[in-house]
């Protein structure tokens, strides 16, 4: 395991406007004869930096050789780009604190194409929320100008893939219309995890607290999540565009989340299958199970239970005290047995499984991560987050170890989430930064760093040094 992790703290903050995202200046390596530039773009020189910082071809820095990906991706790879393109608005206003920038996968892009020298398939997908309007978010991320940039500038096709097979309309949170996608161009694989589902562990806190009758995923839909998740079986449908790539580009953004404590690059998994029906993320409210404390009995519960019939009380406390329809419903808080047991599945099978979908001994495909936090997300995440400033981004070769880095920097303690708590303790993490705080092992870390809000339903659990004792997680 790769424990080195590059964490580079942009001066300016924010994102260029214009797209295709031009760099700010032209640098040695840059592959193209167009000498356009935007001295705007200070993502793309901040994103050279922290290549540098992790020692990526070091020797050639600053010469048109450099090629800081070159360790991982080979000419005549393919090489899989995927963002958090989870959908097309914010509630909040901010789309910004949604989804992964446009200027960061643009220039993320540019090095990948430098170390494929021009030979290779470079694809951008993600399987977004059912009801994203995907073709909008590759407009408002100015991905079109991206794609049109390649073709007119280099005469090389991007490739940008909507990984879902459905997509559906809602009025009033309700689904009213199906709409039957093109999906995976290499269509799907049902991959069973059998009895190395993190559902099947038999051992201490990782015995699952509901029967599987109780599994529920996006839509609620019972009769899906049975045949899929059972006494038998513990199935996938993974998109064979992620399967066989050689190299995966794992680029999350920095967002609290209501389910599961933080999303970055392992919860960034969910988006390479077909039918989130498939996934299961909390437990069926009815039968009490799936926490390992009544529901009913914490905070959260007591407010659900004493104002559901009461519309204008209910209303004033979402206002003050953020007790929203997201909130309320089930497994958005800490004690959420479930989807942690899911992403962990996702990440096995991205890990290990092979073109063809069956579990392995070794490492299958290669992968690089890095996190866009220049505009990150907090408090109602996923979906509905407030832009949180914070000019970072943070990159190194395992997923868990920099998601474990990241909740750091966000101001979260990674052993009381419980998706990071299965990778510790882990070897000390050695830091690299330009910021001198962040600059050393992960240890040695103080206080609450950037400060992030959690979702209501982690507060006063999740954060650095809120004093939850371990007998507690």
């Amino acid at each position: 395991m790769d424990i080195k992790v590059g964490i580079y703290r942009q001066d300016k903050k924010g994102y260029p406007k214009k797209s295709p995202y031009l760099p700010c200046c032209i640098f040695e390596e840059y592959p193209f004869d167009d000498k356009r530039t935007d001295g705007t773009n200070e993502v793309y020189s901040s994103l050279r930096r922290l290549l540098k910082l992790l020692d990526l071809d070091a020797e050639n820095f600053n010469t048109k050789r450099w090629n800081p990906l070159g360790s991982i991706i080979r000419p005549g790879e393919t090489v899989l780009l995927k963002p958090n393109l989870v959908k097309h608005f914010n509630e909040q206003g901010d789309i910004r604190s949604l989804i992964t920038h446009g200027s960061l996968i643009r220039a993320v892009t540019d090095y990948v194409y430098i170390a494929l020298k021009g030979n290779g398939r470079i694809i951008i997908a993600d399987g977004p929320m059912d009801d994203a309007d995907f073709e909008k978010v590759v407009l408002i991320s100015g991905m079109d100008r991206i794609r049109r940039f390649y073709k007119d500038t280099a005469g090389f096709d991007l490739e940008i893939y909507d990984l879902r097979r459905e997509r559906v309309i809602k009025e009033n949170e309700k689904i009213i219309r199906r709409i039957k996608l093109k999906g995976d161009p290499l269509g799907y694989t049902v991959v069973d995890l059998g009895n190395m589902s993190e559902f099947k562990k038999p051992n201490g806190d990782r015995t699952m607290s509901c029967p599987y009758s109780a599994l529920r995923g996006s839509e609620c839909r019972a009769d899906i999540m049975s045949l899929h998740h059972n006494a038998e079986k513990d199935e996938y449908l993974i998109s064979n565009t992620f399967l066989k790539a050689d190299v995966v580009i794992n680029l999350p953004k920095m967002k609290t989340h209501k389910r599961s404590g933080v999303t970055l690059s392992l919860k960034n998994l969910v988006g390479v299958t077909g039918d989130r029906n498939w996934l299961p993320h909390y437990s069926d409210d009815n039968c009490g199970c799936g926490h390992k404390t009544d529901p009913g009995k914490t905070f959260p519960g007591i407010i659900k239970n004493t104002v559901k019939y009461i519309k204008p009380l209910r209303d004033s406390l979402r206002q003050f005290v953020g007790v929203t329809k997201e909130t309320m419903r089930s497994g958005n808080w800490y004690g959420n047995d479930i989807i942690w047991r899911t992403v962990l599945d996702l990440w096995r099978i991205g890990s290990y499984a092979d073109k063809n979908g069956v579990i392995r001994k070794d490492k299958q495909r290669k992968s690089f991560v890095i996190v866009d936090g220049i505009t990150g997300g907090e408090g109602d995440g996923p979906l509905n987050p407030r832009p949180k400033k914070s000019n970072v981004l943070i990159a190194g070769i395992d997923e868990a170890v920099v998601d474990i880095v990241t909740s750091r920097i966000m101001g979260f303690d990674p052993f009381k989430i419980p998706l990071l708590r299965r990778f510790l303790p882990a070897p000390d993490i050695n830091c690299v930064s330009n910021v001198k705080a962040w600059n050393r092992k992960l240890s040695d870390f103080k206080g609450r760093c950037l400060n992030f809000k959690p979702h209501y339903g982690w507060k006063r659990h999740i954060e650095a040094g809120s004093g939850v004792k371990k007998q507690d997680l």
